[in-house]
């Protein structure tokens, strides 16, 4: 009887395996006349039409299926509906441009001159000399224009629409049917492949959105959807959801897609959650919930399943407040609600504004608070605003820095604790991330590699409580006594001291670049002008203890890219002359100029030298004893990290 239960579900997994292969096998006739009808009903030109049948014999239809989990996607070429729809949805916005688009085999001088009237129209700020000039030409151009019909506006605008190429006309001539919803769309064909400015799209049909009903009605009746995704698109239309033909299409592509695949995507689901369940992320309770909410052919997405976690949380950000001193209380509630045992108290909020030499302002928030007995004190970025004033759109949500939880998961290794708070993310039409909704999650890293590698979805954190505030003030102990921070300011140390104790460190070698002139990373491919020699001089005699204290540096490499395949240079050091030809090449560095460096300080018997560390990304200054005792106890800082096993030298 014990058997009864197992082949049923291997019944079920044949049966869903057949569905997905009667809907994926290779085109019937049946498909042959889609293409044709496509044409009759006025969707597409011959030329679309064409150009679908030719896909279809080529097996050049295809669909991309991405597992959510893994963040892995594969292609599948097929022809059923769902990628028939796709073309669809392809076709369409390859028309758009057709429509909308000048091309160069258009009269050069009409697109010229509409160009710069519509230059001359816009607010520049602050525009150059040479695009004044352009705009006072065009104002000029349109004043003599306008003066030929007598100062009438309307009739040289009549004439002005006469000379546009005839595709440029299309739209108009198509009768509105749906109102024009169009605010900003944006279209990202799932299953299609790229844009172009093809006519494949009958000039009975509208692209702005104003035949998008009747499209989807045509859609139905040619049975490329059926009567439930019809249903969902007039709902989805109803509410304003999709604003254009290219839209019905593509989220047409997707729900017959989903369809398609959806007994077999169950079934992979399924599995994940039960894994998610048995590592405990997710309640029986909670599991049924998930069962309950979730809509027929509906496979909700690992973001949205993130709010089922018995330690997981899903916020609107647009409904929390913009102002970081009340947005970061707010989400620190929301996180002691997970974590009931994080007990602060006296959290301060502060902001600031520094000035990067752009024309944008970095925002820094800066929180502080106590939590069992110990200080936590994390600086980040918060958002960049112009200096002018002027703004972009704003985001339709609250701005949550990326890294405000580090003092939060600092607390956590201080307690020892196997668990991070992670945030999660999902896209938008804003952006990658998102900016209307945000997740918490507490997992440990067991956890963690349940949900994949996708860096956009979650974010990533270190789970290693070697480096908690003990044992990284130990090391800054260590660090002071050995003089590593003997020539740095009180100012300096205390800052390093913060940045390192602020949870944002997961090797030595990160706790020393939290502290000013100490380490000097760099890119080996920064020669770039005007002169990297000598400004990557300076910065290693800024971390040399008052040791290396070049004058007089010579950097042949000049302001602009050298010509010559070596330059010149030379420095002073103690009143001795050094000099050496570095060899060009692009925009790589030659190192010869810190072998020449290490040359002057050996000669001059200076009891310290340059040691590369950061697998050769970086310089640090040290004596023969500093080095030979840090490579002792943490050879990590000088070789590729997998290369070694990081162990805290106490």
């Amino acid at each position: 009887m014990k058997a009864l239960p197992i082949i049923g579900l291997l019944g079920l997994a044949l049966v869903a395996a057949t569905v997905v292969w009667l809907l994926q096998k290779p085109p019937s006739v049946a498909f042959d006349t889609t293409a044709e009808q496509l044409y009759q009903r006025h969707v597409l030109t011959a030329a679309g039409r064409d150009e679908l049948l030719r896909r279809m014999r080529l097996g050049l239809l295809k669909y991309e299926r991405t597992d959510p989990i893994q963040q892995t996607t594969q292609e599948h070429h097929v022809t059923n509906q769902a990628t028939i729809l796709a073309f669809c949805a392809e076709a369409f916005q390859a028309e758009f441009s057709y429509r909308t688009l000048p091309s160069e085999t258009d009269d050069r001088e009409m697109n010229e001159y509409l160009s710069d009237i519509y230059i001359a129209g816009q607010a520049l700020a602050p525009p150059d000399s040479a695009t004044e000039a352009k705009q006072q030409a065009a104002l000029d151009q349109q004043a003599k224009e306008l003066a030929r019909f007598n100062g009438d506006t309307a009739a040289l605008l009549r004439w002005q629409y006469e000379q546009l190429p005839a595709r440029l006309k299309i739209e108009d001539a198509v009768p509105t049917e749906d109102s024009v919803l169009l605010q900003g769309w944006t279209i990202y064909p799932p299953l299609g492949g790229g844009p172009g400015t093809q006519h494949w799209i009958s000039e009975r049909r509208s692209v702005f959105g104003k035949t998008r009903t009747r499209t989807a009605d045509d859609l139905l009746a040619l049975q490329l959807i059926t009567t439930a995704v019809h249903q969902q698109i007039r709902q989805q239309l109803q509410q304003g959801e999709l604003q254009t033909e290219a839209q019905v299409c593509q989220t047409a592509a997707e729900l017959m897609q989903r369809r398609a695949t959806y007994a077999q995507d169950q079934i992979r689901q399924g599995h994940w959650l039960d894994q998610l369940e048995k590592t405990g992320q997710l309640s029986p309770a909670q599991r049924q919930q998930l069962n309950r909410d979730t809509r027929p052919y509906e496979l909700k997405s690992p973001f949205e399943i993130v709010g089922y976690c018995k330690q997981g949380r899903i916020l609107d950000l647009r409904n929390l407040p913009r102002a970081p001193q009340k947005l970061y209380p707010a989400l620190f509630a929301h996180v002691q609600s997970l974590l009931p045992d994080f007990q602060y108290n006296d959290l301060q909020v502060t902001t600031q504004a520094h000035n990067d030499g752009t024309d944008l302002l970095r925002q820094e928030t800066t929180l502080r608070f106590q939590a069992h007995g110990r200080h936590y004190e994390n600086t980040f970025l918060q958002s960049y605003r112009r200096k002018d004033g002027t703004e972009p759109a704003a985001p339709t949500g609250a701005e949550v820095g990326e890294a405000f939880h580090y003092s939060i998961n600092q607390w956590l290794a201080d307690q020892n604790s196997p668990l991070r708070l992670y945030l999660a993310h999902t896209p938008d039409a804003q952006s990658v991330y998102g900016n209307e909704r945000l997740g918490l999650l507490i997992m440990t890293a067991q956890q963690r590699e349940l949900w994949g590698t996708g860096s956009y979805f979650l974010s990533q954190e270190s789970h290693d409580n070697r480096y908690n505030s003990a044992s990284v003030e130990k090391l800054l102990d260590w660090y002071t006594t050995l003089g590593l921070f003997s020539h740095l300011s009180a100012a300096e140390k205390t800052q390093g001291r913060q940045a390192a104790l602020s949870g944002l460190q997961t090797s030595v070698a990160e706790v020393l670049l939290s502290y000013p002139k100490v380490i000097y990373a760099f890119d080996w491919e920064s020669a770039n002008p005007p002169y990297p020699y000598a400004a990557h001089t300076q910065a290693l005699a800024a971390i040399s203890r008052g040791l290396f204290v070049p004058t007089a540096i010579q950097d042949g490499f000049g302001t602009k890219f050298p010509t010559q395949p070596t330059i010149p240079y030379s420095f002073w050091l103690n009143g001795h002359f050094y000099r050496t030809k570095l060899t060009v090449h692009s925009d790589w560095l030659d190192s010869k100029f810190i072998d020449l460096i290490n040359h002057a300080l050996s000669a001059q018997k200076q009891a310290g030298k340059f040691y590369p560390c950061l697998d050769g990304e970086g310089y640090i200054f040290l004596t023969p004893a500093q080095h030979t005792l840090l490579l002792q106890r943490q050879p990590e800082l000088f070789k590729t990290p997998h290369e070694q096993t990081e162990e805290l030298p106490f």
